[in-house]
């Protein structure tokens, strides 16, 4: 089969390689894959390590191959339609002709959703949950929150990309108003998502880091904040949102989530009542946050649970989508299939991907 390895340096380059068609470990399935997603860390990460890998994570494809433990399931079939969330920054990723995943990670495509919907989502949409519904105790959208108890403000920033999208998309189904989603030019697609009537708002952050705040509090109208999410997480992004939120209580942190795990978050600007947490969404497979990483849970022991939370998340997401109560994100197919990755990689690095996502179809 063909298989991708992407180089970070001199300059982001690709090459396609024939390689053995994997095998799949015991709760495992290989994917024959028809169309693959792409995010940032898809070059940033081997930047940032300087290896070369088939980085490739958001699999949308044909069941080829079931693990012995996961045919015991019965859930899964030969031939089904699925997407996966592939480990990151290991074998047999996404930008290859088959691609290995671990079931819990996976979840069958309904007949409504296309496989480049469908690439669109695994990565973002475990990360966007395990930051609202995992780390900030948000309800999840199988026990929404009942309209009946007192508003729940959450101040999403970088609300018009993917993550920021989908975090707003999850809001929703559990009931979490107001939303208060800062985003910039490319955010046409996140006003059908929004729900003025709970106080939803769309801030455009352009306007300065001021009147972003100033606008902010008037669209909070009173309420107390205690929920943001910091989808962007870059050159200081996270300041003047931690300052949004309201005073800690007795009983109440504020808590700001954040993705980057490049940042120390520890700014003397930064309110000392606000905890920040780091989202590792690679605790969706390893129940763990690597050594060193900068703040993490207290909660060793409920991080080691994520693999089963996501399990039973994930069927949540079939379902949503099977019923339209969730959709992708919207996307643009790059052309020439594996031999396009390069490209596509290198207009995501140049900031070219604006309210969209980079997907590549490998087969028909």
């Amino acid at each position: 089969m063909k298989e991708v390895i992407v180089h970070p340096t001199p300059e982001l380059w690709t090459e396609v390689q024939n390689v053995p068609i994997p095998e799949p470990g015991p709760n495992e399935m290989v994917i024959k894959v028809i169309v693959a997603g792409s995010n940032v860390k898809d070059w940033l990460h081997l930047t940032a390590l300087n290896i070369s890998l088939n980085s490739g994570d958001d699999i949308a494809g044909a069941i080829h191959k079931l693990g012995s433990n996961v045919a015991r399931t019965n859930e899964f079939n030969i031939g089904d339609r699925v997407a996966a969330f592939h480990p990151m920054m290991t074998a047999h990723g996404a930008f290859a002709e088959y691609a290995v995943a671990p079931y819990h990670t996976a979840f069958k495509i309904p007949d409504g959703t296309s496989f480049e919907e469908a690439a669109t989502i695994p990565l973002v949409i475990a990360t966007a949950g395990i930051t609202l519904l995992r780390r900030q105790g948000l309800p999840p959208p199988w026990s929404p929150r009942s309209s009946s108890l007192p508003a729940v403000p959450l101040i999403i920033y970088g609300a018009s990309g993917a993550l920021g999208s989908f975090a707003i998309k999850l809001a929703c189904a559990s009931n979490i108003h107001p939303i208060i989603a800062i985003a910039g030019s490319s955010s046409s697609h996140l006003r059908p998502l929004l729900d003025g009537m709970k106080g939803d708002a769309l801030i455009d952050y352009r306007v300065g880091t001021g009147e972003m705040k100033r606008q902010v509090r008037e669209k909070l109208n009173g309420l107390e904040c205690y929920h943001a999410f910091d989808a962007i997480s870059s050159k200081g992004t996270w300041i003047p949102i931690s300052q949004m939120l309201s005073p800690a209580t007795e009983t109440i942190t504020p808590l700001l989530s954040v993705v980057s795990g490049a940042n120390k978050y520890d700014e003397e600007e930064v309110p000392k009542s606000v905890r920040v947490l780091y989202t590792y969404v690679g605790t969706a497979h390893s129940g763990a946050y690597r050594a060193g990483m900068v703040k993490q849970p207290l909660d060793e022991g409920f991080v080691k649970s994520d693999p089963e939370w996501i399990y039973v998340f994930f069927r949540y997401v079939a379902k949503m989508l099977a019923d339209g109560t969730l959709t992708g994100h919207p996307f643009e197919v790059v052309d020439g299939g594996l031999n396009g990755v390069g490209e596509g990689l290198k207009m995501l690095k140049a900031g070219n991907a604006k309210g969209f996502k980079y997907v590549f179809r490998v087969a028909s």
